[in-house]
């Protein structure tokens, strides 16, 4: 997927998507989707659709609660991915400010940073309880922050997510999922590059 960077200035706000970024959940989503399903009586085709059309209703709790589950199965073995604290320190130092952005459960996000000692470096983490879409994360952002949208860059894995927050005006960075070693570092260095304002 192309990335949706201009050279409009230096960026202020950095989002980082959680699972396909900041870590990889070895969850499987499909069996995740027909749990989802049981529980409410009907077919889910995407939990990300479930958890926007339903958000803050029972049925949404219901469905979060029992997909947390899973989340904090797989964060037993998973890892921050290569070369994010590194980069997370890098962007810091920059005076640069760092959002969590993820349609994961709070409890399982907040475990998964205060595990590998890296809460320190967000200011804020964004999460399904509060949010009911990436989209509604990214304009609460814009508006605490009082940021221009072309300040903030969105680090996602998701092509749906960056076609929707791309409507907000802020720049985005498709981060693809299982890379090898070179590739991920090539990309955590080209979003420095971006943050730092280097032309394209």
């Amino acid at each position: 997927m192309e990335n949706t960077l201009g050279n409009k200035g230096k960026i202020k706000v950095v989002a980082l998507d959680f699972d396909g970024v900041i870590t990889n959940l070895n969850v499987d989503w499909n069996y995740a989707i027909r749990l989802a399903s049981k529980i409410v009586g009907y077919n889910i085709k995407s939990l990300l659709t479930f958890y926007e059309t339903s958000h803050a209703t029972s049925t949404f709790y219901l469905v979060s609660e029992e997909i947390e589950k899973l989340e904090l199965e797989a964060l037993k073995n998973a890892e921050p991915a290569p070369f994010l604290k590194e980069f997370l320190d890098k962007i810091l130092e920059a005076n640069v400010k760092i959002y969590l952005v993820s349609m994961q459960s709070a409890y399982a996000v907040e475990n998964f940073l205060k595990r590998h000692n890296i809460a320190r470096c967000f200011k804020e983490a964004l999460t399904r309880e509060k949010f009911p879409s990436k989209k509604a994360q990214l304009k609460y952002i814009l508006n605490c922050l009082e940021a221009k949208s072309e300040e903030v860059l969105l680090v996602d894995d998701s092509k749906r997510n960056i076609a929707q927050c791309k409507e907000l005006g802020i720049e985005c960075f498709y981060f693809e999922k299982n890379q090898d070693l070179v590739a991920i570092k090539k990309a955590w260095d080209r979003i420095r590059e971006i943050v730092n304002g280097d032309a394209l």
